[in-house]
């Protein structure tokens, strides 16, 4: 996109205090307001930020989350809560939900029809109540997606729904008795093709006559987990591209979902995606999708979490849609600080402003225990706990939308700063938002190319804030004609404003 030259350089002062020490743990509406500390900016370092207005990269479709896990998801009592902590105003804002193609659901082959909940029972039913603990486990978990995919429809309305597939029904599988895809277990294309790609087209149709039409839906998950032991389908790249092409696109215009996108194919690793998707048909597929895990090489070493490095895909994407469609820390080591929350910046900054994707979806919105494959977790006591990595993911998520494109932004090496930049042509809105992973205090002098900026809204998050997101003064330019922001180590930052 064209901008004009600026006419002059404009600036801004942005002067960095900290909030009080408080618990991270409370929910927001027990958070009430915080003294400001002044932060001491000793071992002080200095860099230059560029942000150029005239150098436009890719449009951002979004942010989100899974809907689950999903029992725990529909039986926790802070059930409401928790939606508006993910989708609500109050909350992340996130405006991507992304829900799960269960194997489990009843599947009539002659009619095509799927039935995703049990009959005669309401998706408000008292969870303690006996009605709802009559039904099975597979019952409940049914009901329990319809619920949250359905409330956040109703109540925020929640523009992209999305859904994957972990393994197609075991009676489909070349292994019927293996859930997992361990020992190559995958779908058996010569008997149940067809039967699969009508399976999934059923689910999209049952959601739609329940007033929730997917945006897109995606055949497989992780397609070459072959080492882990819980629901998977393995996938060869030749095999899923076929599928997609012969047997998933016709069913779903058959079904009348001719406007509904497929989304493939979402491997583990980020890397593992380009070389999966770098091979296979891609004719049909109209977003590309991989996870923000560790590489393959790593997972071998004994290294899981949150992609630190990830590289940019060396084939031609054809200008589709590139998606993150889930990343956590699956470490299994709970850490609700900003080391954890400085990972997840790390991750979510390399794949947006190196990588160029357009969506990012985390992995759980909620789990009933504490661990960070989640961004809302669950104390023993029933309150819910935030982890650093909610604030970060709201940084991101709150003033980023699907009618935002990323901007140049450019920063010297070595200050330990990491900037992306993005902006909403029609309005002229933007945001910055600025990670310090570095232990140094960084005073940062801006030099804005093709814009002026007026006043300025600014959040930080470190360890020692308390709630979430509270903002600061308006800042506007200063007299020097120089403008300058001091970043605080393990920090995130976030600037808002509008082009002049």
């Amino acid at each position: 996109m064209n901008s004009k030259k600026a006419s002059s350089v404009s600036s801004w002062i942005l002067s960095v205090s900290l909030l009080a020490i408080s618990c991270a743990d409370k929910e927001m509406d027990e958070l009430g307001g915080a003294e400001h500390l002044t932060f001491a900016a000793a071992d002080t370092l200095t860099t230059s930020i560029s942000l150029d207005w005239g150098q436009t990269y890719q449009q951002i479709d979004g942010f989100g989350a899974f809907g689950g896990r999903i029992t725990p998801f529909f039986e926790s009592p802070k059930r409401d809560s928790i939606m508006e902590y993910l989708w609500g105003q109050t909350g992340l804002k996130l405006n991507m939900l992304r829900g799960k193609v269960l194997h489990t659901y009843p599947f009539d082959q002659e009619s095509r029809t799927v039935t995703i909940k049990p009959a005669n029972v309401s998706i408000d039913v008292d969870t303690n109540g006996d009605v709802y603990q009559g039904l099975s486990d597979e019952e409940k978990e049914h009901l329990g997606q319809v619920w949250i995919l359905k409330k956040a429809r109703e109540r925020y309305n929640v523009p992209v729904v999305f859904a994957s597939t972990w393994t197609p029904p075991l009676y489909m599988k070349k292994d019927p008795t293996n859930i997992s895809a361990t020992n190559f277990n995958g779908l058996d294309y010569s008997t149940s093709s067809t039967a699969f790609a009508r399976y999934v087209a059923g689910f999209a149709k049952a959601f739609k006559e329940e007033g929730i039409e997917f945006y897109g839906i995606s055949p497989s998950n992780e397609p070459e987990n072959v080492f882990s032991s819980w629901d998977a389908s393995y996938w060869t790249p030749r095999h899923l591209g076929e599928f997609i092409s012969n047997n998933l696109r016709p069913a779903l215009n058959e079904e009348g979902l001719q406007d509904m996108k497929i989304i493939s194919s979402e491997n583990a690793a980020w890397g593992t995606a380009n070389t999966f998707l770098s091979t296979m048909d891609k004719s049909n597929v109209d977003i590309l999708a991989g996870h923000g895990y560790v590489e393959i090489g790593d997972i071998i070493l004994g290294k899981r979490g949150l992609n630190q490095n990830p590289s940019i895909w060396t084939y031609a994407t054809g200008n589709k849609p590139v998606w993150v469609t889930e990343a956590s820390d699956d470490s299994g080591v709970y850490d609700n600080t900003m080391t954890g929350g400085i990972k997840l910046a790390t991750n979510m900054h390399k794949l947006l402003a190196e990588c160029n994707v357009n969506a990012y979806v985390y992995w759980l919105g909620m789990l009933a225990i504490r661990n960070n494959e989640s961004l809302i977790c669950t104390n023993s006591d029933g309150t819910l706990d935030f982890p650093r990595t909610y604030d970060v993911m709201g940084h991101y998520s709150r003033d980023i939308t699907d009618s935002y494109y990323r901007f140049k932004a450019s920063v010297d090496q070595g200050s330990g700063l990491m900037v992306s930049a993005y902006k909403e042509p029609g309005t002229g809105k933007f945001t910055v938002v600025v990670i310090n992973s570095g232990d140094n205090a960084v005073n940062a002098a801006f030099d804005l190319s093709g814009f002026e900026a007026g006043e300025l809204n600014s959040y930080q998050t470190t360890d020692h804030s308390a709630g979430h997101w509270n903002e600061e003064a308006p800042m506007t330019t200063d007299e020097t004609g120089k403008m300058s922001a001091l970043f605080p180590p393990q920090s995130i930052t976030t600037l808002t404003g509008t082009k002049q």
